[in-house]
């Protein structure tokens, strides 16, 4: 192991106690061994402390005050001592050889700085049952792109923070925006891949779990900060305005995605309302079937 690079996985966690055992157990799991955990709890009450104390040094515990999951993925970034860095949501998880795969583009290719990958998607069934595991790639074959943050602000791939592998001198350039709660990983990621030669490698590596207590079903959070991540990147100074030819497709595309969030809630009223603003933003999306047949099915 002495000349294997170590990889960093850096956890945030709030009030998620029930999740992270699933979660740890896949990093100690890894077919990959040189890995160090850093689990920063955003001050749970829940028991996590407790729960972390069992895993003795096999975790490197760290406690912060309640600031979100942006400040506790920088406190981990912080921390990490590893050649590469992995974030992973407490409720998702890695799968068995998810680190070596990766690991071993980068280690192959200098030039690429994160590597990417499809994922599996698990939905919380009915009590008693197992979950639903889906896989429905957008890409079907590994790309190699210096645009993917192209790719990433217009959702032409599918993306999950646990599925990217970063060199750590690129990682630790940047850090989460604090002033959103969510879109802060497209934030953070089209920096990274503004950077970099990407690699997308189409066979998922990881599991991310939809459930209702997490963050991406809290529609009201999603709500009220709106369309503020399409400013929070396009606005930016880091870019010095490159990115703003993507503006139109990128505002159109995320108020696509707050319709089919907020249909999927029931609140068709503001589905519909989203949707047009949408195809206000760029017509030709309105060829996007997935988004038009919730339209349609909204006046139902």
């Amino acid at each position: 192991m002495r000349n294997e690079p170590l990889v960093s996985v850096v956890i945030p966690t709030y009030n998620y106690a029930s999740y992270l055992p699933k979660a740890l157990t896949s990093c100690l799991s890894q077919t990959y061994q040189n890995i160090e955990i850093i689990v920063v709890d955003d001050d749970s009450t829940d028991g996590t402390r407790e729960l972390l104390h069992q895993y003795g040094d096999r975790v490197r515990y760290v406690h912060q005050e309640h600031k979100g999951a942006s400040a506790a993925r920088n406190k981990g970034l912080s921390l990490a001592r590893g050649e590469f860095i992995n974030f992973l949501d407490a409720d998702d998880y890695f799968t068995d050889d998810s680190i070596e795969v990766r690991l071993q583009i980068l280690s192959k290719d200098h030039e690429i700085g994160a590597v990417i990958s499809g994922s599996y998607r698990e939905r919380e069934s009915s009590v008693g049952t197992k979950p639903i595991t889906t896989f429905k790639p957008k890409v079907k074959q590994d790309t190699m792109s210096e645009k993917f943050y192209e790719d990433l602000l217009l959702q032409r791939i599918s993306f999950a923070t646990c599925t990217a592998l970063i060199r750590s001198s690129l990682a630790k350039r940047f850090k989460f925006p604090v002033n959103i709660t969510n879109g802060e990983d497209i934030a953070y990621f089209t920096k990274i891949f503004f950077c970099t030669k990407g690699y997308y490698l189409a066979r998922p590596t990881a599991v991310v779990f939809k459930h209702p207590a997490s963050l991406r079903h809290d529609i009201e959070k999603i709500g009220s900060q709106g369309v503020a991540l399409v400013d929070t990147v396009l606005d930016d100074n880091f870019y010095e305005g490159k990115l703003e030819y993507l503006r139109p497709e990128f505002m159109s595309m995320t108020y696509l995605s707050l319709s089919r969030s907020f249909y999927r809630a029931a609140d068709k009223k503001r589905a519909r309302k989203y949707y047009i603003a949408g195809i206000k933003h760029k017509p030709s999306n309105i060829l996007q079937l997935n988004s038009l047949t919730k339209f349609l099915r909204s006046f139902f």
